[in-house]
């Protein structure tokens, strides 16, 4: 099995960061694998605070050798985290056919490695394969170990040389294609809002990478794995983040991590059952998340400051 080389990026929240790189070395094939740890620049607006936090995120990253080999690249300016990833997952994609993907809010399962790897090494020359996807949503207990959606995550994830060479930045332009294809297949048959997503990063409203990945795949007909269990959870979901709001429902940090997941070779086409799963959760989400954007909106329209 190929160990692929893991890109990390980090920013200015020390204590998620910890929590990743210290999930992460304990993984079985850290030992084994080169670590790229992308620390994007200070914003120029930064406070005080974000400023020692940036600086301790500078010293933690080199507190000690997290994976096997570790390659630092630190960043003068801040590129903002649609830039850091693109860039970041080229540049080590130029030297290695695959990558896997982390950011600082990521905790993953000790088997997230061993199931990535060799998810990757699996459906390597499956192109209607795009992504292995680590996180997965509630799900079924009795349903196979792994299947296919259209969806992306970006939530810890792997892809390949031959795949990310189609992500496509023009937002524009997707969301013409997309809109031809289908909104409501992009939405997941009307559950999701990543149309709107799509819309809101053509207006500059949002300026994020992921949704545009998603895009590039549903344009080509891609295929995504995700494990029945997850092997990820996201920590970010605390109001520290820029696109992560405060998760009230503590749906994340709630959620128990698969151990180990074993890829099998499936049919790559959609699995029905993992589609309403993610579904299910859209569906919840949508409801909770439409519920807060009426109650800004009204705060808005009065002029009030915004409740966090």
């Amino acid at each position: 099995m190929v160990e692929a080389p893991i890109a990390l990026f980090v920013y200015n929240r020390p204590e998620h960061a910890r929590r990743t790189l210290e999930a992460l070395s304990r993984n079985d094939g850290a030992e084994r694998s080169c670590l790229y740890i992308f620390a994007d620049g200070l914003a120029q607006e930064a406070d005080a605070m974000d400023r020692r936090n940036h600086r301790e995120v500078r010293r933690l990253i080199r507190e000690r050798p997290w994976c096997g080999r570790v390659e630092i690249i630190e960043a003068d300016v801040n590129r903002g985290l649609k830039e850091s990833i693109c860039t970041g997952i080229s540049r080590v994609l130029e030297s290695y056919d695959r990558v896997i993907v982390l950011e600082d809010d990521i905790e993953i399962s000790p088997g997230f490695l061993r199931y990535m790897n060799g998810a990757l090494d699996l459906y390597a020359d499956e192109d209607q394969v795009f992504q292995i996807s680590g996180f997965m949503v509630k799900n079924w207990p009795w349903i196979q170990s792994t299947g296919f959606l259209r969806v992306s995550t970006s939530w810890g994830w792997g892809t390949w040389r031959r795949a990310w060479k189609h992500y496509r930045a023009d937002a524009e332009n997707l969301l013409i294609e997309v809109g031809r294809k289908g909104r409501t297949q992009f939405d997941l048959d009307g559950y999701s809002f990543h149309f709107e997503e799509l819309e809101r990063n053509v207006r500059g409203e949002l300026n994020t990478w992921a949704v545009r990945w998603y895009a590039s795949i549903f344009l080509l007909n891609g295929l995504c794995l995700y494990p029945r269990k997850t092997l990820v959870r996201n920590i970010g979901f605390d109001g520290s983040g820029v696109h992560c709001h405060n998760d009230k429902m503590r749906y994340h940090r709630r959620l128990r991590l698969a151990r180990n997941v074993e890829p099998e070779r499936r049919c790559i086409s959609e699995d029905k059952a993992y589609l309403k799963a993610i579904q299910a959760h859209y569906r919840e989400t949508l409801r909770v998340w439409t519920h807060t954007r009426v109650r800004d909106r009204l705060l808005r329209r009065l002029r009030w400051p915004l409740a966090r």
